[in-house]
C-alpha cells in the first residue's frame, strides 16, 4: 500500500452520517445502515462516502469508541433523524491520499497523524481528521481503492 501526503486549502465540507460504536473495522455494518436510510431523491445531493473516527483506538476502549459513517452532502441535502450534521471548515489540511484495501486505514491513518504531525511542523486543529473514499469497495479492487484522510491544521 502506497501513500502521499500534502498540505493543501480545502473548502467547507457537509457531512451526513450515522453514529457507529465498537470496533471501527466494523464500520462496514454502518455503512450498510447509511445506504438503507438514503432515499431516491437523497443521491443527487450525495458526492462521496466518508467517515469520521472521533476517538483514538489506543487510548480509548474498543467498546468505547466513536465514530460515524457519512455521506459528503450538498447544503440541500434534508437533515433528519437518524442522520447527525459534522461540518468541517474550509482551511488548511493536510491530506494523506492511501492507495490499497481499507483495512489498513486505522494503522497507516495512525502513523500519518502521529508520526508524521510531530515531524511535520504543522499543528492539528479540531475538529478529528476524516476519511473520504474516492471510489467504492464493492467494484473495485482492494488494492485500487483510493482514500483521503484528511487533517485540519491550525
Amino acid at each position: 500500500m502506497g501513500h502521499e501526503i500534502s498540505v493543501r486549502e480545502l473548502g467547507a465540507v457537509r457531512l451526513a452520517g450515522v453514529l457507529h460504536r465498537g470496533d471501527y473495522r466494523k464500520l462496514g455494518s454502518s455503512f450498510e445502515r447509511l445506504r438503507d436510510l438514503l432515499g431516491p431523491g437523497d443521491w443527487a445531493q450525495v458526492r462521496r462516502a466518508a467517515a469520521v473516527g472521533h476517538d483514538n483506538p489506543r487510548r480509548t476502549p474498543e467498546a468505547d469508541l466513536r465514530a460515524h459513517a457519512c455521506v459528503l452532502v450538498t447544503e440541500a441535502f434534508a437533515l433528519r433523524p437518524p442522520f447527525e450534521e459534522i461540518r468541517y471548515p474550509a482551511g488548511r489540511y493536510a491530506v494523506m491520499l492511501l492507495r490499497g484495501p481499507c483495512d489498513q486505514l486505522p494503522e497507516t491513518g495512525r502513523r500519518f497523524i502521529e508520526d508524521w504531525l510531530a515531524v511535520s511542523g504543522e499543528t492539528a486543529a479540531a475538529p478529528a481528521p476524516y476519511e473520504v473514499y474516492l471510489n467504492d469497495p464493492r467494484d473495485t479492487p482492494p488494492a485500487e481503492l483510493l482514500t483521503e484522510v484528511r487533517l485540519p491544521l491550525v
